[in-house]
């Protein structure tokens, strides 16, 4: 890069992050370092036309290509394709497109899917070309037929070879382009036998291979490295590890096995000064074999970059690259060159951590819009999910709810797991949220679901923040159950004595989904949340294990080959099964589960439980605990208060319903519409849901005023949250397979479970 170029870069670096208002100087904490650590600054190479797909970036002396695809349409909407790509320096001047020409084939289209720019200046792509013809209905022809071509850098076609031929009776495509080295062309071919053909810049087929095919069968990635060593990247036999290895196509030689210790939730490149270069959904990394985890070298959230991830990246070198992305608040694909910005050259503000796993999009977008507003607060976040391993999908919430426990939680935390939420209360470590929210001069003086609150509240005292929910109920007809003062598994079973022979109480249920309904419904009737008392041998637990030991364990083997859809949409309407499990995350999409497949009046009776309280409520989008030992509690509140204002819970930004009780009213009032859609004069068309029901389609009618006060009465009465732990449910199934196998007494069993879930629960309390 010239050296003026490089002077315009790093003068924007440093406009760019001042821009950000990171505020006052002075502050060393170690959080205000991890702020200021992997920051770059961007700016647009060039903007990306909507009528083009990005099929590549390449990197070549100093100059980066990009492929693309344009689509044309005529006035009747036909549309025809051109493939081309553009050049550019690195900032974005030089600026010039290619054409690339095509070879005139029988074809109804064709795209490129994969790219090759060699430092010799030939360009190789491999075009599907699909052909179909279904003018004679007895002999329908379809095929994918794989061409590689080459150009020079002017677009000549210099030729295009058909490469899927290569076994006439299998079907062959090209899994991967890689650089042969000195202008050739490595295609790996993939289908029904993986082979290996090298491809002179002549279009002559230098050698064909087959490779391994059990190794290239459990592979995730293949790449030509820096000195065009082929690296494989793949799975053991039981896909629980992860490993890359170099690749000999002539000897079929594997190299020595490095095993990459992070899960594989991220695109893979060959790095330029590093073993791989990787990109998440929190930033870009390194990795060189050896290290325990990926080293973040960018993060999003503190470049204050709208994105989730990068489609294409190219190294420039240790300091600069270049990538194309998506941003998250206009949904446009950028083109963007990106400069690492000193961490000394970045003013201080307060730092807080928000930690979790796999944070959302919205959430992001939250994180940055505050750091860009707020004068004296800056976010940072952590995703634990990046210590999460192909054998331990575990390891990031372990490391969670080490460092909560140990002392080290940070200041916001996504509460992905609800099922430590009691013990982090007992520890004394949350802040009082209630107390917050009651004393906010705005929020304060607003009325929210007191249901809501009362299920998140532990000891009388709220901790956590619930921007929306959704409720999870078992109905039944109002004529089978009336509307019972009890509802435990002997009034299930009084029921449906009264019911047709062979009516069941949950459909075709198995026992291990039955148990988890049994955890996630009724848990706290077995695990009390604030004291961590157990209640395992009580008789309501016996009555479920012994309702559970009637249940299948697998279905049939030609269950799903004559799976009847008709049959499982009438179950309900013709009295063969019970209770219908419905969950609400709005009230509108409801009624075609009360009015399409039950078909007349219902009762929310819930899961059977000894208290009748079989109905539990979840948090939507996300949850929030605060640290209560925070030293910046008020600007963490700054954070989070803004999902409770009314301008969030009156956008369409909540999947769920929201807790404010306004909007959760105007929400609700949906329900009593008929569904529609605009046309491009804003002007609402209205159209019926239906239901087939037997091959014939029945209209849903929305709910009326009266449905909708019934229903809404049943939310609000809703007021605890669901309890599930994997280990405990463990325990469950380990002990109860003795009594379901009649090896021993439920009541030996229920004593057994008792005291094994008592000491876990007391070990991590």
């Amino acid at each position: 890069m010239k050296k003026g170029t490089w002077k315009k870069g790093l003068a924007f670096a440093l406009g760019a992050v001042m821009a950000l208002g990171l505020g006052a100087c002075g502050d060393k904490n170690e959080n205000n370092q991890l702020a200021k650590e992997s920051v770059y600054s961007f700016q647009d190479i060039a903007p990306v036309n909507d009528q083009e797909n990005i099929n590549g970036l390449w990197y070549n002396d100093g100059k980066l290509y990009m492929p693309v695809t344009q689509y044309e349409y005529d006035d009747e909407g036909n549309g025809k394709e051109k493939f081309g790509y553009y050049s550019f320096n690195t900032d974005g001047s030089d600026k010039s497109y290619v054409e690339l020409a095509r070879s005139e084939r029988e074809q109804n289209y064709s795209y490129i899917n994969s790219t090759l720019f060699t430092k010799a200046g030939t360009i190789y792509g491999v075009e599907n070309s699909v052909y179909e013809d279904n003018s004679d209905p007895e002999n329908y022809v379809y095929e994918d037929r794989y061409f590689l071509n080459c150009w020079d850098e002017d677009g000549k076609l210099l030729w295009s070879e058909r490469i899927d031929n290569a076994d006439p009776d299998g079907y062959t495509y090209c899994n991967y382009l890689l650089d042969g080295g000195d202008g050739k062309a490595l295609a790996i071919m993939g289908g029904s036998k993986y082979e290996a053909v090298i491809y002179g810049p002549d279009g002559k087929e230098m050698t064909r291979k087959e490779l391994d095919q059990q190794l290239f069968e459990r592979t995730n990635s293949v790449f030509t490295s820096s000195d065009g060593t082929l690296m494989v990247m793949s799975y053991n036999d039981d896909w629980t590890k992860f490993y890359m290895q170099s690749y000999d196509i002539e000897s079929g030689k594997t190299g020595e096995q490095a095993e990459i210790p992070f899960s594989t939730n991220y695109s893979i490149y060959p790095g330029v000064s590093s073993d791989l270069l990787l990109t998440g959904g929190m930033g870009v990394y390194t990795w060189n074999v050896g290290d325990t985890e990926p080293k973040m070298i960018m993060s999003y959230v503190n470049s204050d970059l709208p994105t989730n991830n990068m489609r294409y990246i190219q190294m420039i070198d240790d300091e600069h690259f270049a990538a194309v992305y998506n941003d998250m608040n206009s949904w446009e694909t950028k083109f963007s060159y990106f400069t690492h910005v000193d961490p000394a050259d970045i003013p201080d503000k307060e730092v807080l951590v928000l930690g979790g796993m796999y944070f959302s999009s919205d959430l992001k977008t939250k994180v940055i819009d505050f750091n860009k507003t707020s004068d004296q607060y800056r976010i940072t976040m952590k995703d634990y999910s990046i210590y999460n391993t192909n054998e331990d999908w575990t390891a990031g919430q372990t490391r969670l709810n080490s460092d909560i426990t140990g002392g080290q939680m940070p200041d916001i935390m996504v509460l992905n797991d609800t099922s430590n939420y009691g013990n982090y209360v007992s520890k004394g470590i949350l802040a009082d949220v209630g107390k917050l929210l009651e004393e906010d001069p705005e929020l304060g003086q607003l009325e929210y679901l007191q249901n809501v609150w009362d299920a998140y509240s532990i000891g009388g005292k709220l901790y956590a923040i619930v921007p929306s929910f959704n409720v999870r109920t078992m109905i039944a007809k109002k004529s089978l159950v009336g509307e019972p003062e009890t509802w435990t598994m002997a009034d299930v079973e009084a029921v449906l004595a009264t019911m047709p022979e062979g009516a069941t109480a949950f459909g075709d249920m198995m026992r291990d989904s039955y148990i988890y309904y049994v955890l996630s419904y009724a848990g706290q009737d077995f695990i009390n949340v604030e004291t961590g008392k157990c209640n395992f041998n009580s008789q309501s637990f016996i009555e479920m294990l012994e309702y559970a030991k009637t249940l299948p364990t697998e279905y049939p083997e030609d269950y799903w080959e004559n799976y009847d859809y008709s049959s499982y949409q009438s179950q309900y309407r013709e009295n063969r099964s019970l209770l219908c499990d419905l969950y609400m995350s709005n009230i509108r999409d409801a009624k075609n589960t009360i009015k399409g497949l039950m078909g007349e009046e219902i009762t929310f009776v819930g899961f059977p439980t000894a208290d009748s309280n079989g109905s539990i409520l979840n948090a939507g989008n996300f949850t929030f605990i605060l640290s209560a030992r925070s030293k910046h509690l008020d600007g963490a509140w700054q954070f989070v208060r803004q999902f409770l204002t009314p301008e969030y819970q009156d956008s369409d930004r909540l999947y769920d319903m929201p807790v404010l009780k306004s909007a959760f009213l105007n929400r609700a009032k949906e329900a009593m519409e008929r569904p529609y859609w605009t046309d491009e004069n804003g002007n609402k068309e209205y159209y019926d849901d239906t239901w087939y029901m037997n091959g014939e389609e029945i209209i849903i009618e929305p709910f009326t005023q009266q449905e909708l006060d019934d229903i809404c009465e049943f939310i609000y009465s809703v007021n605890r949250m669901p309890y599930y732990n994997e280990d405990i449910s463990n325990i469950i199934t380990e002990e109860a397979a003795a009594f379901f196998e009649g090896q021993k007494s439920v009541q030996e069993v229920v004593d057994i479970i008792q005291s094994r879930a008592q000491v876990f629960v007391n070990e991590n309390r």
